[in-house]
């Protein structure tokens, strides 16, 4: 789609079925309102925790939702004139499609980045948590980088060719590196780990990752950690969660991918990984018979490290599960205290045997934990580095004769899920054929309920966990019908 169709797109928010985002158009017409409004008197709630970095004041502006958006005169502006967003003095210029595909990206982004979104609260009416728009209108390097980052997912997930879109990506990266380095060559010591200076550098740094581009990324990993050394560490950060969040994940997901140290909690004494600890939000599934029977740590000889890893993700599971079926949400930091707790501690477990089932466990766990915390819609993340260890573990794998047919399956479908491309499929879905008749399960409903006795999360891995079982039991049949006799 080019940039004169872009123009005729109406500026609609929708959700994954194509329905209307009224929640998204209220938001924006909030900050607009703010702007019609100006002169008037009114309260406002603001936020009690302030935090020192977040402010580059520019152009008059101040801190707190009335200085977000526009110059404009009220008494002599029509109720409706252009657009929404036609008053908005933004930080550089930049063409209108592309602000449209930014600000559809930026709304829809929480969806994008997070599998499990619908069942976390992001977004509160604070000042932390609608920073991003006002600097828009403040910050030309965080505008440019914004603008790359929207420019280079639509160009990533376009299904064929968008040489539109990776062009715009290009020109924006361009200018928001090299206003990024005009900020880091001054002595403003402020303006050099602000927020926004960490979430251009991080944009920077998912962007070299999805490209596989290991050098760059590393480098602005490194970027990011002397930044936030500056600030204090990770926990200097508390007022901001999400952006905690968005720091591991792309530090997680460079790792994975390349099989190096992550740049985060590498100095035990200095930064301890965060504790197995999780806020008691729903009663924990009970050890049914079921579970006993198929998962056995003891009579298996798994490392006591591994059982308390498996046991915390089952109960983090356990805990999503209960907020889907009672539709409820959960605080943002029971997200990160599950993916930092947990990946970290199974990434530093590097000293099993590569072909032992400790490692198979492990590489599973992992691969679950990248599947439900680091992957994107519509963008499965190469992790390229997990994938080949993890086959190559399972393929050489000496399966004890304890371990029950359902864990094997288990560990075939998540990486089928999480790491595993369509090549795989060649020497996967025989085997998981097989081991599907091994559990005796004849129908979905059936191989669903042993299936719960391992990790799961419903909305993530039913659906195409069942495909991949009829799957199986098409080829099956195709094979059967192919057999002579």
């Amino acid at each position: 789609m080019g940039p004169a169709e872009r123009t005729k797109t109406p500026f609609i928010f929708t959700d994954g079925s194509g329905k209307a985002e009224p929640a998204m158009r209220k938001l924006i017409r909030k900050y607009v309102m703010l702007g019609k409004n100006r002169g008037k008197t009114r309260n406002l709630n603001t936020n009690k925790m302030k935090n020192p970095y977040y402010s580059e004041k520019s152009n008059g502006y101040h801190d707190g939702p009335s200085s977000l958006l526009i110059k404009m005169r009220y008494s002599m502006i029509p109720n409706k004139v252009g657009s929404e967003l036609s008053f908005t003095q933004f930080a550089a210029a930049v063409e209108p499609p592309l602000l449209h595909d930014l600000l559809k990206f930026s709304f829809m982004a929480k969806r994008i980045m997070y599998p499990l979104e619908r069942y976390i609260v992001f977004h509160r009416k604070t000042n932390v948590d609608t920073s991003w728009f006002e600097l828009l209108t403040f910050d030309a390097a965080y505008l440019h980088a914004a603008v790359f980052a929207s420019q280079a997912y639509i160009s990533l997930i376009s299904t064929g060719e968008n040489p539109a879109a990776a062009r715009q990506a290009i020109v924006h990266h361009s200018a928001a590196l090299r206003l990024l380095r005009e900020r880091l060559s001054i002595s403003n010591r402020e303006s050099k780990v602000s927020d926004s200076t960490v979430l251009v550098v991080l944009y920077l740094a998912l962007h070299a990752h999805f490209m596989i581009d290991y050098n760059t990324a590393k480098h602005h990993m490194e970027g990011l950690r002397n930044i936030v050394d500056m600030r204090g560490g990770l926990f200097s950060f508390s007022y901001n969660t999400k952006l905690i969040i968005e720091l591991l994940k792309c530090d997680l997901g460079i790792a994975l991918n390349n099989g190096t140290k992550p740049t985060f909690f590498n100095d035990r004494p200095s930064e301890p990984l965060m504790p197995y600890i999780l806020p008691t939000l729903a009663a924990e599934e009970p050890d049914h018979a079921t579970t006993r029977r198929y998962w056995k740590p003891v009579q298996l000889g798994i490392s006591i490290d591994l059982v308390q890893a498996w046991t915390f993700l089952k109960r983090f599971c356990s805990t999503i599960n209960s907020a889907a079926e009672h539709k409820r949400q959960l605080p943002k930091e029971t997200l990160l205290k599950a993916m930092a707790a947990l990946m970290y501690r199974l990434i530093w477990m590097n000293s099993f045997d590569p072909t032992s089932l400790d490692e198979a466990v492990r590489l599973s766990l992992l691969a679950f934990s990248s599947n439900i915390f680091l992957d994107w819609q519509n963008v499965k993340p190469s992790h390229a580095y997990l994938r080949h260890t993890y086959q190559n573990c399972l393929l050489n794998l000496s399966l004890p004769s304890a371990l029950s047919p359902q864990f094997l399956l288990w560990m075939l479908m998540i990486g089928s899920l999480s790491t595993f491309n369509p090549a795989d499929a060649a020497w996967l879905m025989p085997w998981m054929r097989v081991t599907i008749e091994l559990c005796e399960a004849h129908t979905w409903s059936q191989l669903h309920r042993q299936l719960k006795a391992f990790p799961w999360i419903d909305v993530l891995h039913d659906k195409p966990a069942r495909a991949m079982f009829d799957a199986a039991l098409s080829s099956q049949t195709s094979a059967g019908r192919a057999s002579p006799g």
